[in-house]
């Protein structure tokens, strides 16, 4: 899985929590939190790993 499909994965889930949240403040947090992420997602579409993104994700320690 690259960069841009690891984001997209954590949106979804992200998403996902919203759609069962009851709080309506949790609600806007968890829309926030997918929105940052598909950002990310954005961004890393054109990004090599040497490029200085703010990657919250160790990519020394990937999945293989």
């Amino acid at each position: 899985m690259n960069r841009q499909q690891v984001y997209r994965q954590l949106a979804k889930n992200a998403f996902e929590h919203a759609a069962e949240e009851e709080s309506a403040q949790l609600l806007a947090q968890w829309k926030i939190l997918g929105g940052r992420w598909l950002e990310l997602a954005a961004q890393s579409e054109n990004a090599t790993e040497k490029d200085p993104l703010d990657d919250p994700i160790p990519w020394d320690h990937r999945i293989r």
